[in-house]
């Protein structure tokens, strides 16, 4: 009879393996996925280095240059946040008003949250 080969623990649970058998296997995968992308390098807005941290709910500050600024819970800037930003520089090399824009990606938001 051939010897059964031992797992190396934690390969396939990862950071949720503290969890054990507790609260399913599904939801053990979200939190390995939310984790490992808020424990992910992300880019600092204003030096542009990949030193930014988590610091709290929506808190981030970078190590390199300190600079504080609020995004996401657990991204520092949120798909809607990229999109609005975008519809912003859009709108100002078109010159049209910002009013219009704003209502549109209220528009979006909506179509997005259904």
């Amino acid at each position: 009879m051939a010897k059964k080969q031992k797992r190396r623990k934690g390969r396939k649970t990862k950071s949720a393996g503290r969890f054990g058998v507790r609260y399913g296997t599904r939801i053990r995968k979200a939190v390995v996925a939310i984790e490992e992308r808020t424990h992910a390098a992300h880019s600092c807005p204003k030096c542009e280095r990949g030193s930014v941290k988590r610091i709290g709910t929506g808190i981030w500050k970078c190590a390199k240059c300190g600079y504080t600024f609020s995004g996401g819970t657990y991204v520092p800037q949120t798909p809607l946040g990229l999109a609005s930003q975008r519809a912003i520089k859009r709108a100002v090399e078109k010159g049209t008003d910002i009013g219009i824009v704003s209502k549109d990606a209220m528009g979006a938001e909506g179509e997005l949250g259904e």
